[in-house]
């Protein structure tokens, strides 16, 4: 059974999500493990989907004055295509409207871009762009909450 949940930055559990962090994000692109994710900035929300006590995925949302960033979305392989990242997203979403925000924007690897398309997230980047450790294309997406 998958539970979604949102976990402060000090939660115990988030050691796990930064071991699923490292392996989903960048573990593929050869990169050394840097734990350097800010969990416990005021202004960050984590979000994270659990398959019993195992952290399976991960969504963090940033909350910039009107608006809110989703970072680190990141879905253990064996649950890709399972339906766990269009429910952490509609969370996602559904806690930016509790909190009244206007927008919420991401930048998304160009290979999620239809995920977030099926979503509701329009892409406004023109052009791909390297992001992040990985350099990997990126294209940023916005979907308006109101």
């Amino acid at each position: 059974m998958l539970e979604l949940e949102w976990l402060a930055g000090d939660d115990p559990r988030m050691a796990e999500v930064s071991d699923l962090r490292h392996r989903v994000l960048f573990e593929p692109f050869g990169l050394p493990r840097l734990d350097e994710w800010n969990d416990m900035d005021p202004a960050s929300h984590h979000l994270v989907a659990f398959a019993g006590a195992r952290a399976v995925a991960y969504a963090r949302l940033i909350v910039e004055d009107d608006a809110a960033q989703v970072r680190q979305v990141a879905v253990a392989d064996e649950c890709q295509h399972s339906g766990v990242g269009t429910a952490l997203m509609r969370e996602v979403l559904d806690r930016a409207r509790l909190m009244g925000l206007g927008l919420v924007y991401l930048y998304a690897r160009v290979s999620a871009e239809a995920f977030y398309h099926r979503l509701g997230f329009v892409t406004l980047s023109d052009d791909p762009f390297p992001y992040g450790r990985t350099g990997v294309p990126h294209v940023r997406m916005e979907f308006a909450l109101r």
